[in-house]
């Protein structure tokens, strides 16, 4: 029910903004060594190696959402967890795969990880190489922020969206909600 509330509140309160009210930056350094894009106190990137994780919370970090999937290769996500936690960052993994469906339900999942922490600092959505965040992004922005569809899926090309397949996947559910 605090969920609820929250992802509610969250969902007024950015609804009265307009994009251009919204601090965003692309190429930006989160922390020394990795660069992402910003939105408001939400950053986004692809993976953070060991040293930058352990560097988040003094740049300001509350969380972080990871969006790759644990049988990813070369991907260590017990690590990753045990490093975030040992620093004192909440952490959670939300898998988003081409084979995810992505509909609204799956977009609330990491949208409520945002609101729940977003008031304790900012917040870090990774994934290998941005992609999947820009996809989960642009489907945010219509969702929850009632952007058209050519804006959310500008603004998402703007934030690394570069993917074809997954620009693809945006327009369909931008076009469908599914």
């Amino acid at each position: 029910m605090r969920i609820l509330f929250l992802c509610t509140l969250f969902i007024m309160s950015c609804a009265q903004h307009e994009p251009k009210n919204m601090p965003n930056e692309s190429n930006v350094e989160i922390v020394e060594g990795l660069i992402g894009n910003r939105w408001a106190n939400i950053y986004f990137s692809s993976q953070p190696n060991t040293e930058q994780m352990k560097r988040l919370k003094k740049s300001g970090f509350a969380s972080v959402v990871n969006l790759r999937q644990k049988s990813e290769k070369g991907y260590n996500e017990s690590r990753e967890a045990k490093v975030l936690q040992n620093e004192g960052l909440h952490y959670y993994n939300i898998p988003l795969t081409m084979k995810t469906e992505l509909n609204d339900e799956f977009i609330d999942s990491i949208t409520s990880k945002v609101v729940k922490h977003r008031a304790e600092g900012k917040v870090l959505i990774h994934c290998s190489s941005g992609n999947r965040v820009a996809l989960w992004l642009g489907a945010h922005f219509k969702k929850d922020h009632s952007f058209t569809d050519e804006l959310s899926l500008n603004l998402s090309k703007s934030l690394g969206l570069t993917n074809t397949e997954a620009q693809e996947r945006l327009e369909t559910y931008l076009r469908t909600g599914k």
